[in-house]
């Protein structure tokens, strides 16, 4: 039951972070993971953030403590750090065009 808590918990605060999905949210989460630069649409967005390697976790406590979260320089490097940390997003969660999902890598 404290598993599904925590699932439920860490899912409602990237929904609250995120917010509706406008360009400015997707903007605000470019900056946010520390991409410099303009992103003038959605799209250019998912294309920014596809190269960024970040624990979702950490970043939802990092925009809490007004810093930037620790970006990883490769996938591999990420998918180690958040199976060592047990810091998982759950998949089940995921929607398909959403911002959860441009961030996700692959941990297989």
């Amino acid at each position: 039951m404290a598993r599904k808590k925590k699932v439920r918990s860490i899912v409602q605060e990237f929904d609250d972070y995120f917010g509706t999905g406008t360009l400015e949210d997707w903007q605000r989460l470019c900056h946010d993971v520390g991409l410099e630069g303009y992103y003038g649409s959605i799209t250019q967005c998912r294309k920014a953030l596809r190269t960024v390697h970040v624990n979702i976790r950490d970043l939802l406590e990092a925009v809490k403590q007004g810093e930037k979260p620790r970006r990883f320089a490769s996938a591999a490097q990420l998918v180690a750090y958040t199976v060592n940390t047990r810091k998982f997003y759950p998949l089940s969660k995921v929607k398909e065009m959403g911002p959860v999902k441009v961030l996700l890598r692959n941990m297989l």
